[in-house]
C-alpha cells in the first residue's frame, strides 16, 4: 500500500503546479516529514474493496474468456493472441464495473498533496457521497476511459504473459511447481508494469483533478486531452512517471497473487477430484 500511495503522488505531479518530486525517495521523504507514517496507508479501504471486486472478477472472467476463444484448460500449446484477447475482455469489463472504487482510492491518496484542491475525505462513504454531490452518480465513473484502457492492457500483459511464459517453459521441460510460478510471475509483473504505465499515469491525473460546479474536470476534458497536455508540457517521459515505485508495488503483488492462485487452484482440484 505505501508504494501505491507513492506511485500516485509521482504520477500526478506536474499537474496544476503541484509539488514535483525528482524520485520516489523524495516523495516518500515528503510523506514521512509532512504527513506522518499513516499517510502511507491513505486509501487502504477502497484499495481493499477494489481488489476484492475487480481482482476476483478479472480472473474469473479470464478463465471463461480463454475457453470462449478456444484455449483448452491446462493446454501447453502456444496461444498468445487468444490469451491476450481474453485478458483484454476480462480486464476492461471488470475495471469498468469497479471504477468507483479506483476513483475513490486515487482521490483519497492525492487529496493531501500540497496544492491539491481535492477535499480531505474521512472514509470511503464520505468520499463517495462527496463525489456524487459534486458530479452526480456519473461522477463515480470519471476516468473510466483510461481505467478501462489500462485494465485491458494490464490483464493482457499480466494474465496473458504469465500463462504463455509458464507454458513456454513447460514445453521446454520445466516442472510445475512454486519455483516456476514465482519466476514466471516476476516476469509477468514487469511486462504488466511496462505496458500499463502510460495508462496508469493518465488515469491518476484524470481522476485526481478538481471539478467545476457541473462536475466536469477543470484540467482535462478526458483521456486524450490529458495525454496531449501532459506530452506538450513534460514530453514523452510523463508516461513512465513513478515507474520504479509502480513496479516495486506491482511486482511483489503479482508474484504473491499467482503463487497463492496456483496453490489454491491445486488444492481445490485435489479436493474436487478426490
Amino acid at each position: 500500500m505505501p508504494l501505491d500511495v507513492i506511485k500516485v503522488r509521482m504520477q500526478i505531479q506536474g499537474t496544476g503546479g503541484l509539488t514535483v518530486f525528482a524520485t520516489s525517495y523524495q516523495a516518500a521523504a515528503h510523506l514521512w516529514t509532512n504527513e506522518g507514517l499513516l499517510a502511507f496507508w491513505t486509501g487502504t479501504s477502497p484499495a481493499i474493496l477494489r481488489q476484492a471486486t475487480y481482482g476476483t472478477l478479472r480472473v474469473g472472467l479470464y478463465v471463461r474468456a480463454k475457453s470462449a476463444f478456444g484455449v483448452e484448460e491446462n493446454s501447453i500449446e502456444p496461444f498468445p493472441l487468444r490469451k491476450m484477447l481474453a485478458g483484454i475482455v476480462s480486464g476492461s469489463f471488470a475495471a469498468a464495473m469497479c471504477n468507483p472504487t479506483d476513483l475513490i482510492k486515487v482521490r483519497m491518496q492525492s487529496s493531501r498533496l500540497p496544492g491539491s484542491s481535492i477535499p480531505h475525505y474521512q472514509n470511503v462513504f464520505h468520499a463517495a457521497s462527496s463525489i456524487v454531490k459534486e458530479g452526480g452518480w456519473i461522477g463515480l465513473y470519471r476516468g473510466v476511459g483510461p481505467t478501462t484502457g489500462r485494465a485491458a492492457v494490464v490483464a493482457a500483459a499480466e494474465l496473458g504473459s504469465y500463462d504463455e511464459i509458464k507454458m513456454f517453459l513447460r514445453r521446454r521441460g520445466a516442472q510445475e511447481g512454486v519455483p516456476l510460478h514465482l519466476g514466471t510471475a516476476a516476469l509477468a509483473g514487469l511486462c504488466a508494469t511496462a505496458a500499463s504505465s502510460p495508462f496508469d499515469v493518465v488515469k491518476s491525473r484524470v481522476m485526481s483533478q478538481p471539478v467545476n460546479a457541473r462536475g466536469e474536470g477543470i484540467r482535462y476534458s478526458g483521456m486524450i486531452d490529458c495525454i496531449q497536455k501532459s506530452f506538450r508540457n513534460e514530453g514523452i517521459r510523463f508516461m513512465w512517471r513513478g515507474f520504479f515505485a509502480n513496479y516495486l508495488n506491482k511486482g511483489p503483488t503479482v508474484v504473491l497473487f499467482f503463487a497463492l492462485y496456483e496453490q489454491v487452484q491445486y488444492r481445490l482440484d485435489l479436493l474436487l477430484d478426490g
